[in-house]
């Protein structure tokens, strides 16, 4: 297990270099096919290239297969990982795979295991790797059934509902004389998607003024009451003012609100579930060992705990005593 973890802290330290140089830097000073003895290191490519155990390196007794290459590309972000996943991007990590292989012997050659800080730095990867089990261990536990998710699903349609929408086209004029052209034009036979290219202001005229689907709450009230109240095919009598304008509308289709079935959002849930639990059990696990290991954050002020009031039973016999001297006085007055 720490050898696993180790070759990922290996993996790391090449996508660093990677990400350090312009993709293919390297090659551009190499010819397009180099003999194997111009490479560091012993290059082989007589097996499969689908084959994950293909010896791809030699760099001493060391031995640098596929499944290493892709290791390291899968540490990549995806715009990178993209770059680099071709002959050209393989042959790239494999080239800085070799060098981060001769640094380690170079290592061994000067006995860097000696210097002061190598103990103190091996120590606090050692700790890492011990935070990061200690934490796997912590959730390994958490699991989702698909009992878990059906019950979910039913006890919480309205997350899985889609409302209804339409689809509908618009032209989009500024006034009441742009808007009597339009309408003049589509009385004469102009088709709607025609004159939303030739009079409409609004970007989707390239489209012949198809806005596409849109459900309840996504337009400006006026335009989404007279879109809704259409029927598909019809166009808006009157235009509608928004605050954008005049528009015509035309509705093409409409959908009716439904339920997303629980086979379509299934695998969303189960991460939905597992995260929601795992966050919870990390949580708990911390409480628990706050509770356990005092922690103390230097410098920070405490609050002051409150003054201790007086008991309730003093209270009374203090109130008590003064009213009792009054009568007195005025006894004496009397």
């Amino acid at each position: 297990m720490f050898m696993k973890a180790f070759r990922k802290i290996f993996s790391a330290v090449i996508v660093l270099s990677l990400l350090a140089f312009p993709a293919f830097a390297a090659e551009e000073n190499k010819s397009a096919d180099p003999a194997p003895e111009a490479m560091t290191g012993e290059a082989v490519s007589q097996q499969p290239v689908e084959d994950p155990e293909r010896v791809m390196a030699r760099v001493g007794d060391a031995v640098i297969k596929l499944k290493d290459v892709r290791e390291v590309l899968g540490r990549l972000d995806p715009q990178r990982a993209a770059m680099y996943d071709n002959e050209m991007g393989h042959r790239a990590i494999l080239e800085e795979m070799i060098n981060m292989e001769l640094f380690l012997i170079l290592g061994h050659e000067l006995e860097v295991e000696k210097d002061p800080g190598f103990a103190e730095m091996l120590e606090s990867v050692r700790e890492d790797i011990i935070r990061r089990f200690a934490i796997e261990r912590v959730l390994k536990d958490v699991k989702v059934t698909s009992e878990d998710v059906a019950a979910y699903y039913e006890k919480n349609p309205e997350q899985f509902r889609i409302p209804e929408s339409v689809r509908a086209s618009h032209i989009l004029v500024s006034d009441d004389v742009e808007m009597k052209r339009v309408q003049d034009e589509l009385q004469a036979g102009m088709s709607f998607e025609d004159a939303a290219k030739k009079y409409s202001t609004c970007p989707s005229k390239e489209q012949g003024g198809d806005l596409g689907f849109f459900s309840k709450g996504q337009m400006v009230p006026e335009f989404e009451e007279a879109a809704f109240a259409l029927k598909v095919g019809e166009v808006s009598s009157e235009p509608v003012k928004t605050q954008f304008g005049l528009h015509l509308i035309k509705v093409a289709e409409k959908k009716e609100a439904s339920v997303r079935p629980l086979e379509e959002v299934k695998a969303e849930v189960q991460e939905a579930l597992e995260n929601d639990r795992k966050g919870r059990a990390y949580q708990d696990e911390l409480a628990r060992l706050r509770e356990k290991h005092p922690v103390e954050i230097i410098g920070e002020k405490k609050e002051a705990a409150p003054e201790k009031q007086p008991d309730s039973e003093e209270k009374p016999d203090k109130d008590k005593e003064e009213p009792k001297e009054e009568p007195k006085e005025q006894e004496k007055k009397n």
